[in-house]
């Protein structure tokens, strides 16, 4: 059977008895849905319990998948159900690994205590997509990893991330792919793949976060071995630029350097590459060997670029908008000046725009916080001011058309991950010069294989699209 996620989670009690808890991402990869008539069993000699949708042996105990309504009246599937025998295989208040197997019409799920090795990691391999694959840590709801897929030259083989929610868009959007959802600590499995993409939590650079620097040490040094554990060819980052000056990335670097030896690291503004919206990024690709560094380099901005008005961005007149005072903000804005000198010289020329605009701040994660840091529409009478919708968020950053929310995704949730995520164009033109770099070590063997056979180059024209040069 094939393994398509797994997930670690700490075991509760339900009438003081072990609760089985399958989580609604977990019922979905397993394909269970509400009313769902489930067998489940126990195996001693294999210490796992066995929850499937076809029979295991005659003494199976029958449940059925129940549900819970989201704040969006969506019907997700749970089980939940607890027993005196699970003891035998589970304990309270101890972790245990939940892995989902699917094999045509058969869902299998079986829970077992959480096994962790420090440095034996499980690698599987996929062989059913002949594109570059990518395999990603703390991947959000997969903006960077759509961002590489669209671009045409790669396919996501797997990811690891600790939000439920997020994870819950990832597999929505990359449903035939592995996915850990769990605690980076606990994962043992991972996928191998081309290219590891990298995004670590960023607490300890940012700040907003709690600068817990040996939280963070200890990220690094689970995401080394994982890292290995993949056996790339490749390792992408993506992060803020602080994120670099911090002792957990100085500490994976070093952890990695036998490995990969070679590291080129680039800051890219968005602006540069054409978006209207500030989000300056570092990032960093470290290699194996010579030839890959001597290959790759990082996407020049264009020397021309065309800079679209905030207008080309905006829903239609048909989309109905909520518009909200100015008034009311301003208040709220002239009282923390007064309590606070740091917005005395705050300006708000960037803070509330027109559909004229060329250029609006980054888009944060708490957008719809309201700060003065962030950028609304003002209504034409300089009297109401909106946030930007989703669907105008996600064209200003350029995301794949085909990327989606599932229904039950709450408001506040889409603009948070959306706040977290990149711009897509930068991701683009990046992952173009990547696969460029795996085209030229191709040609490159298949050249010294066959003597007398020119070797032809790639080229990258303006728009970051590959080709040959026959």
């Amino acid at each position: 059977m094939n393994l398509v996620m797994k997930k670690v989670y700490k075991v509760t009690e339900k009438a003081l008895k072990p609760r089985v808890w399958i989580y609604s991402l977990v019922c979905e990869s397993a394909g269970f849905l509400p009313g769902q008539k489930l067998y489940i069993s126990t195996d001693q000699n294999a210490n796992e319990i066995i929850v499937q949708n076809q029979p295991v042996t005659e003494d199976d105990h029958v449940v059925h998948v129940s549900s819970k309504r989201t704040s969006k009246g969506a019907q997700r599937p749970i089980v939940d159900t607890a027993k005196e025998s699970y003891r035998s295989i589970i304990d309270v208040d101890h972790k245990v690994e939940m892995c989902v197997y699917k094999d045509n019409d058969l869902s299998r799920v079986i829970i077992k205590p959480l096994e962790f090795s420090l440095f034996k990691k499980e690698s599987m391999v996929r062989t059913n997509d002949e594109r570059i694959s990518t395999f990603t840590i703390c991947s959000g709801a997969g903006f960077v990893t759509s961002a590489f897929q669209d671009s045409g030259y790669f396919s996501s083989v797997g990811a690891i991330e600790l939000d439920e929610d997020s994870g819950a868009v990832y597999r929505h959007n990359f449903p035939s792919t592995f996915l850990f959802s769990g605690d980076l600590l606990d994962c043992n499995t991972v996928t191998e793949a081309d290219v590891t993409v990298v995004t670590l939590p960023c607490n300890e650079a940012s700040p907003l976060g709690n600068h817990e620097e040996g939280t963070f040490n200890n990220l690094s040094l689970a995401a080394s071995e994982l890292i290995r554990a993949t056996k790339c060819r490749a390792i992408f980052f993506e992060n803020v630029n602080d994120f670099y000056k911090t002792s957990a990335y100085q500490t994976l670097k070093e952890l990695l350097s036998d490995e990969f030896p070679f590291w080129k690291e680039s800051h890219i503004e968005a602006i540069d590459f054409g978006s209207i919206a500030r989000r300056s990024r570092t990032y960093v690709v470290a290699v194996r060997t010579e030839e890959d560094f001597t290959n790759f380099s990082f996407p020049k901005p264009p020397e021309r670029i065309r800079r679209k008005k905030l207008k080309e961005y905006l829903d239609g007149k048909h989309v109905a908008q909520h518009w909200k005072p100015l008034e009311n903000f301003m208040d709220s804005f002239k009282a923390k000046a007064d309590k606070n000198n740091s917005w005395k010289d705050r300006s708000l020329s960037k803070t509330f725009v027109d559909p004229q605009v060329t250029e609006i701040q980054c888009i944060p994660k708490r957008y719809r916080a309201q700060s003065a840091s962030s950028t609304y529409l003002v209504s034409e009478d300089k009297q109401s001011f909106r946030f930007l919708t989703i669907a105008e968020i996600r064209k200003i950053l350029s995301v794949p058309d085909w990327f989606e929310y599932p229904d039950y995704i709450s408001e506040t949730r889409k603009y948070e991950m959306i706040g977290q995520s990149v711009d897509c164009r930068v991701i683009k033109s990046i992952a173009n010069n990547i696969a460029a770099m795996f085209f030229k070590g191709l040609r490159a063997l298949q050249a010294s294989s066959l003597p007398g056979v020119r070797n032809n180059a790639v080229t990258e024209n303006s728009e970051g699209q590959l080709g040959y040069i026959f």
